[in-house]
């Protein structure tokens, strides 16, 4: 069983420390493949991991801002919130990687550094080793030359007061505003 396949039935997290990642990948047993010519099958499968590599996201990815956001899709009126915040911090979708926790979550954090993100923004809970970056909620921290911003599910802050306000101090640093 995959730890994927692992995500799917428990109910918590489970972290894959750096230190551990190359144990368990020397210990991951080999497909047995038969001697025979190159199969349609195996041609299948060696797409189905090309896909797994590669991010799927919405947007022009101008000014290498990653946006991850939980579910696998957003209502109209998160969308017009997510939308509504960026335009705050002088973002449109032409400017962002836009994706969402379940294409996010088939990928490795090799395929996101690959993307060459400066900034990324999680919006809830992802079950992906990028969530092992996460210091501190609420809290611009810096990473291999990447800011990294974890934040609540975009409708927990649509709906309080005090995270929308730790939110948006947050992005004043992230995105170095100064009141004026």
């Amino acid at each position: 069983m995959s730890i994927h396949e692992f995500g799917l039935i428990l109910d918590k997290e489970i972290y894959l420390l750096p230190e551990e990642a190359e144990q368990l990948l020397t210990k991951r047993p080999q497909p047995v493949l038969e001697e025979k010519p190159h199969s349609h099958q195996e041609e299948f499968e060696m797409e189905g991991l090309e896909e797994i590599q590669t991010l799927a996201f919405e947007g022009g990815f101008e000014k290498g801002i990653l946006v991850i956001y939980e579910g696998k899709s957003l209502e109209n009126s998160l969308s017009d919130y997510l939308f509504k915040i960026l335009g705050a911090v002088s973002c449109s979708l032409k400017d962002i990687a836009l994706a969402n926790s379940e294409d996010t979550e088939k990928t490795t954090m090799a395929s996101i550094t690959a993307l060459n993100p400066n900034k990324i923004i999680v919006f809830g809970k992802v079950r992906h080793e990028i969530m092992m970056s996460v210091k501190k909620t609420y809290e611009v921290h810096q990473e291999d030359e990447i800011e990294y911003l974890f934040a609540d599910d975009l409708k927990q802050i649509s709906e309080s007061l005090d995270l929308r306000k730790a939110l948006w101090k947050e992005l004043q640093v992230l995105f170095n505003i100064t009141k004026k």
